[in-house]
């Protein structure tokens, strides 16, 4: 009985914790110790039990000592992104079913950046755009591919002002870094490196140029394309074995 009515007490002042934080400024203090367990009506332990929990959240983080207390924070795009994809991972996700998922994700993105001219996003993009055209008259190195891909991805993504899109696409690339690298499609393929660098960058300038339908026809066949290739190289790689 003393043990539910304790768990009764740490569910309800994580709850309180939780809503006191989303309510306050990232970074701001919520309260000392002793003014949240006054404000709360509980014990330290039980604060300092619910405030764990909420921190895992990264909702919130205490800081002891002098200038110390409970100060609202918020969860990283990254963080949360890389916790999901490891939850993939311990489902044994396919690389094809990672490919199929994160093609209509990518159409989807573009069609919204490029209806979405107002994005302060544009501008980077524009960079984006000619730091990529640049590197490519110079010769595109895969570690410069990956690089490209994942900023791609990020401006992509904020330039669609779509959060929940954004965020499923930074799940599926970080679920898509740790695949073996004998199933990596453009590992020693300069070939395909130079391929799908040239259609990113058509669809970054039919973003730019606020035309949705080239924009996912392009993204469209470039993932195509890699889904191709990666059927190549696992029906390869069943062959040799």
């Amino acid at each position: 009985m003393v043990g539910e009515k304790t768990n009764s007490a740490v569910l309800r002042t994580v709850s309180s914790l939780r809503a006191d934080s989303l309510a306050t400024e990232p970074g701001t203090l919520i309260g000392s110790e002793e003014a949240l367990i006054a404000r709360y009506g509980i014990s330290r332990p039980t604060l300092r039990q619910a405030a764990g929990l909420v921190s895992q959240e990264q909702l919130v983080r205490v800081r002891r000592g002098v200038g110390g207390g409970y100060f609202a924070e918020r969860p990283t795009f990254s963080a949360v992104a890389h916790t999901a994809a490891i939850f993939l991972q311990t489902r044994k996700t396919g690389l094809e079913d990672m490919l199929n998922a994160i093609g209509p994700i990518r159409v989807a993105l573009v069609e919204l950046a490029a209806r979405n001219s107002s994005s302060p996003a544009r501008e980077d993009l524009k960079d984006f755009l000619e730091q990529e055209q640049q590197r490519l008259r110079e010769g595109l190195s895969y570690r410069e591919f990956l690089r490209a891909e994942r900023r791609f991805g990020d401006l992509i993504g904020e330039a669609s002002g779509n959060t929940v899109l954004h965020l499923y696409l930074e799940i599926l690339l970080q679920l898509i870094s740790t695949i073996a690298p004998e199933l990596d499609v453009f590992r020693g393929r300069p070939e395909r490196v130079e391929e799908t660098s040239k259609r990113r960058l058509k669809v970054v300038q039919a973003v730019l140029d606020s035309d949705p339908s080239i924009a996912a026809i392009e993204a469209r066949r470039s993932a195509e394309q890699t889904v191709v290739w990666m059927r190549e190289t696992v029906s390869n790689g069943s062959r040799a074995g």
